[in-house]
C-alpha cells in the first residue's frame, strides 16, 4: 500500500506534538489563538483549528468556550528497540487500557506462516484477531498467528488477553523479535476496526518474535493509529575504526 505525503493539518498537528513533548508547552499552558498559530505555522485558520482537533480528540489539548486551548497531557514516546506491552504503553500515556477479541481460529499453515513459522506443510496456526483501545478509542488493530503445535489443546478456544503472558507460561517466552515497519494507508479493514477514514496514515508492523532457543512463536500483523502514542527508533553511531574497516575500497589509477 502507497503512502503519502501529510497535509498542512497533519504538519501542524506533528508541529504542535513536538513542541508539547519538547516543553516548549507544558500541561496547563493556554496555546496562542488560531490567528497567531496561522502565522506562525504560515498556514490559514481553517487549518490549524484542524490540527487542534486532532490532537483535542487524542486528549492532548482541550478547548475551553470563550477562554481558549490548552494543554492536558504530553505525547509519550516509545523506542522501538524495545518489546513494551501495549497495556504498558497505552496507561502511560494517560488512558485506560482494554482489549477486544475479533475473532480466533485455527487455520492450516499458509506459505506465509511456513516461511515465517519455520513449520512443515501441513501444520496449523491459531489465528487471533484483535483490537487494543486506550479509553474508547481503537488505536492498535493487529492479527497474530502461533504455531498450533505450541498450544495445548485445553487452552486453544482462549488464549487470554497476552499472547507474550501465554508463551512465557508455554515455555516458549518472547526473547527478541524482527519486526519490518511501513507507513501505509488505511483501507477497508483498518477504517472498520480502527474507525478512521479511508487513507488515513498508519504505521504497519510485520513481526516475528523468537524464544530463548531461537525457534519462531509468533507472527504479528499490526495497524497502529499515530496520534496517541509516537514510536521512537533509537540509533546508535558506528565506531571510526568500524566506519574505516566497512568503507568501500578506493581503487587508485595509474596512466
Amino acid at each position: 500500500m502507497a503512502s503519502r505525503r501529510p497535509n498542512l493539518a497533519e504538519q501542524v498537528r506533528d508541529e504542535l506534538t513536538e513542541l508539547i513533548s519538547n516543553g516548549t508547552y507544558v500541561v496547563g499552558d493556554r496555546l496562542p489563538n488560531e490567528d497567531e498559530m496561522s502565522v506562525k505555522f504560515a498556514v490559514s485558520r481553517a487549518t490549524v483549528r484542524e490540527g487542534y482537533r486532532a490532537l483535542i480528540d487524542a486528549g492532548y489539548l482541550s478547548r475551553l468556550h470563550g477562554k481558549g486551548t490548552y494543554v492536558t497531557r504530553v505525547p509519550q514516546r516509545h523506542a522501538l528497540d524495545l518489546n513494551v506491552s501495549y497495556t504498558a504503553m497505552i496507561q502511560a500515556a494517560g488512558f485506560t487500557p482494554s482489549i477486544r477479541i475479533i475473532s480466533q481460529s485455527v487455520q492450516p499453515a499458509d506459505d506465509s506462516d511456513r516461511a515465517r513459522l519455520h513449520l512443515d506443510r501441513g501444520a496449523a496456526v491459531v489465528v487471533v484477531e484483535r483490537v487494543r483501545f486506550a479509553d474508547d478509542r481503537p488505536v492498535v488493530y493487529s492479527v497474530d498467528r502461533v504455531p498450533l503445535a505450541l498450544v495445548p489443546e485445553a487452552i486453544r478456544g482462549n488464549l487470554g488477553p497476552s499472547l507474550f503472558d501465554l508463551l512465557e507460561n508455554l515455555n516458549h517466552g518472547v526473547r527478541n523479535g524482527r519486526a519490518k515497519l511501513l507507513p501505509v494507508l488505511a483501507g477497508p479493514p483498518e477504517t472498520a476496526q480502527l474507525q478512521v477514514k479511508d487513507g488515513v496514515p498508519l504505521l504497519y508492523f510485520d513481526e516475528v518474535d523468537y524464544d530463548e532457543n531461537g525457534t519462531p512463536v509468533l507472527a504479528s500483523f499490526e495497524w497502529h493509529t499515530s496520534d496517541v502514542f509516537e514510536m521512537w527508533l533509537n540509533r546508535r553511531a558506528q565506531p571510526p575504526a568500524q566506519r574505516l574497516e566497512n568503507a568501500p575500497a578506493l581503487t587508485e589509477s595509474r596512466s
